[in-house]
């Protein structure tokens, strides 16, 4: 079992939506793809009115393939159903970073191999106080608020956790 989890912020780092989910695969790579694929359940309406897309992730593998991927569907070589939705984003990008740069992403990966969830805003009860921890931590460095102003210009899904739970 593997959990998926990750951050929808805005361009400037604000939050706007949190999930984490649960696959059964033994390839940690194609977990790491569905992850990507599991954006589609994710996004809002709202979304698409913001001007694109980055998606980071730690795999660098991946993130190369998906670029490459990426790049050859837009001069219509190849095309892949399951990223479909991307394509009403004016601009997608798909970035490298750090896993330690994408903690809270991590922290909805493990949460997500128990039970799947998608946070619209930071009042919902359920949301862990070592989530809610984090996310000030990082506002905090980055001097930015908790929430949205939602100023429709760029979204970035920091995703790609993803955590391995044997029973």
């Amino acid at each position: 079992m593997a959990g998926v989890g990750g951050v929808v912020r805005d361009d400037k780092g604000q939050f706007l939506l949190a999930f984490g989910a649960e696959f059964v695969h033994w390839d940690i790579s194609q977990v790491e793809l569905m992850a990507i694929y599991y954006l589609k359940n994710i996004l809002k309406d709202w979304m698409f009115e913001y001007q694109g897309v980055m998606i980071e992730g730690y795999n660098s593998n991946i993130i190369k393939d998906l670029q490459i991927g990426w790049k050859k569907r837009k001069n219509k070589d190849i095309t892949d159903d399951r990223l479909s939705f991307l394509n009403d984003f004016y601009q997608v990008l798909f970035s490298f970073c750090s896993r330690n740069c994408n903690k809270l992403a991590d922290i909805c990966a493990n949460l997500g191999v128990f039970n799947s969830f998608t946070w619209l805003d930071l009042l919902v009860k359920d949301i862990p106080p070592s989530f809610l921890s984090c996310l000030k931590e990082e506002c905090d460095a980055l001097g930015i608020d908790l929430v949205c102003s939602c100023s429709p210009f760029f979204i970035f899904l920091f995703i790609f956790n993803c955590y391995w739970h044997f029973s």
